[in-house]
């Protein structure tokens, strides 16, 4: 049954047209919402009405931009969902960085918009820093933006799932934050990201690498191809002959995480010493294991080389297909691989088969899936704690010393 209090909620629009689909999603919603329209014309001329904590800027404006409008409203301390055409990148992250609390990609379902506004009211979303006013004088001036968390996704053996772990987790992830994930394929030859996510997109990672320079984020954002659930997705290059130096993947990596707050790398068919410096700029390196002896033995050399270069790393080992029939017994694998399991993902090749085929990501498709709910429990061990997100712990243990906290993980102990 829907609560009878009601939510107060500003809706800046100037179509008309738009304000009738977003009126009728909201009617239908669990939760009552007192909805005011102002159009872009009129916050300017308005004084806004008292109480409004939260509010959902349209894209198409025609007296401001709407990255302007965002920052207005955060300046008097009202949180901001962004309605952005899913397929204009450059405006995702305008959104982003002006500061919004979430993003609704558009076209939407009536489903999509009640949760990103439910879970916004819900949290009590607060307006970004960057778009705060000073503090007053005699008061600490607010924290600075944390870097974003960085997790490096990784599979010893080839074929045992990690790309495929890679875009759900991203997506998931991209859901959770109100400051945008992406997702970045690195490794050798040909990734699989645009087959997984059904992307069609020119620009990769390979058109980034003649002009790149780490001051410069608008050349970032020129190769960035955006999915439909607005993550920010950076494809491998093309041909199989270009190779990224190890110094010039870690700026890389520094200049995205400056950009989104979760960083996913899936460090697909990748040599040693690119796989050292991807886990070196990380938060958490999640090393995906299959119960298969050939996928053991080859988790066992990863890990001993890891360890050998980078002393004191934390693997973090997800056991993909973990139900799988006849497959090694879980003690066994954590005796062979000494390694702690952090998730596993149950065995279902029919619905992860169809995903792939069908390029819609499983925690889109089915999100009640078992598959999906394993995800979706990973990317909440990345993002909250008992006390504190792990993702912040995280980013503090990689300042100070690089990847070496463990996610706590629910997949067994060690």
């Amino acid at each position: 049954m829907a609560s009878t209090s009601s939510i107060p909620l500003l809706l800046v629009a100037d179509s008309a047209e738009t304000c009738e689909r977003i009126a009728t999603a909201l009617m239908s919603a669990p939760a009552y919402y007192r909805t005011e329209r102002m159009t872009s014309a009129e916050l300017k001329q308005k004084p806004l009405q008292a109480g409004l904590t939260l509010a959902l800027i349209d894209q198409d404006l025609h007296a401001a931009k709407q990255a302007d409008v965002i920052r207005q409203l955060n300046a008097a301390g009202i949180a901001t969902i962004a309605l952005v055409d899913a397929r204009d990148g450059m405006a995702l992250q305008e959104a982003v960085l002006a500061g919004a609390a979430a993003l609704i990609a558009t076209p939407f379902v009536d489903a999509q918009l009640w949760d990103t506004v439910a879970r916004a009211a819900a949290s009590g979303a607060r307006p970004a820093v960057s778009g705060a006013p000073p503090a007053p004088a005699g008061q600490p001036a607010p924290a600075q933006p944390r870097k974003g968390v960085v997790i490096a996704v990784h599979a010893p053996k080839s074929g045992a799932g990690a790309s495929v772990i890679a875009a759900n987790l991203a997506v998931t992830l991209q859901s959770r934050t109100a400051h945008g994930a992406v997702l970045v394929e690195v490794g050798e030859g040909i990734g699989s990201q645009a087959v997984i996510l059904n992307l069609r997109s020119e620009r990769n990672l390979g058109h980034l690498l003649a002009r790149f320079d780490p001051d410069d984020p608008e050349l970032l954002k020129e190769v960035l191809t955006t999915h439909s659930s607005g993550l920010q997705v950076l494809l491998s290059p093309a041909s199989q002959s270009i190779r990224i130096p190890a110094d010039l993947l870690e700026e890389i990596i520094e200049l995205v995480r400056k950009l989104f707050e979760y960083v996913v790398i899936d460090l697909y068919g990748t040599n040693m010493p690119t796989a050292v410096s991807v886990v070196r700029k990380s938060n958490a390196a999640l090393t995906v294991i299959v119960p298969e002896m050939t996928s053991l033995y080859y988790g066992r050399q990863f890990v001993e080389m890891m360890e050998s270069s980078l002393p004191g790393v934390a693997l973090n080992m997800i056991l993909n297909r973990s139900t799988l029939a006849s497959g090694v017994p879980v003690d066994a694998i954590r005796r062979h691989l000494k390694l702690p399991i952090a998730g596993a993902i149950p065995d279902d090749q029919v619905l992860v088969t169809s995903s792939v085929n069908r390029g819609v990501p499983f925690v889109i498709s089915h999100p009640r899936s078992a598959v999906a709910r394993a995800v979706q429990t990973l990317a909440q061990d990345l993002t909250a704690g008992e006390t504190g997100s792990i993702a912040e712990r995280l980013a503090s243990a990689a300042m100070a010393f690089g990847p070496l906290a463990r996610l706590t993980g629910r997949g067994g102990k060690s």
